[in-house]
């Protein structure tokens, strides 16, 4: 192979010819699509930016948001237990005149059966003196008697009440 000078330069030309057609043909398209290319990347970013600050500005409000749930949550707690203190203290009182009225009336009921008692031992000392005066003026009036006499009045008094 040798070299043709001819040849060399002829395909020079066409190859500068070439890529003259090419630069004018799809270097602008080219441009265009880099353009638009490089557009939407900037429209991504700013719309990136723009989410990115909208996110902080929703998480800032969600932090307001959650301080001020969680002082409600604390305020309803606390009226929560002051109402159940309350609650509680209306409940001792109540049990408290519950146990006083319960005691009252077992000291009305004890004084009246003491009272009942009383009468019932009344009656029965009156019934056994009555037995006794009646012993003692149907048998003689002799010491040793009297109180044989006394003696079997009680044992009577205590075999009734059993």
């Amino acid at each position: 192979m040798e070299f043709n000078a001819t040849y060399y330069v002829l395909e020079m030309i066409t190859f500068l010819l070439g890529l003259t057609l090419a630069a004018f043909i799809y270097v602008p398209y080219l441009k265009g699509w880099m353009t638009k290319r490089q557009q939407r990347i900037e429209t991504q970013l700013a719309a990136a930016e723009q989410r990115q600050k909208e996110a902080e500005k929703l998480k800032a409000d969600f932090e307001v948001r959650a301080r001020d749930l969680e002082a409600q949550v604390g305020a309803t707690i606390k009226e929560a237990q002051a109402e159940a203190q309350k609650t509680r203290e209306e409940i001792v009182l109540s049990a408290r005149k519950e146990a006083e009225k319960i005691m009252f009336d077992a000291h009305a009921m004890i004084e009246a059966e003491k009272k009942s008692v009383v009468k019932e031992i009344q009656k029965e000392m009156g019934a056994m003196a009555v037995a006794i005066a009646e012993k003692i003026v149907r048998g003689s009036v002799d010491a040793k008697a009297q109180d044989r006499i006394v003696a079997e009045a009680v044992k009577e008094m205590g075999a009734r009440k059993n």
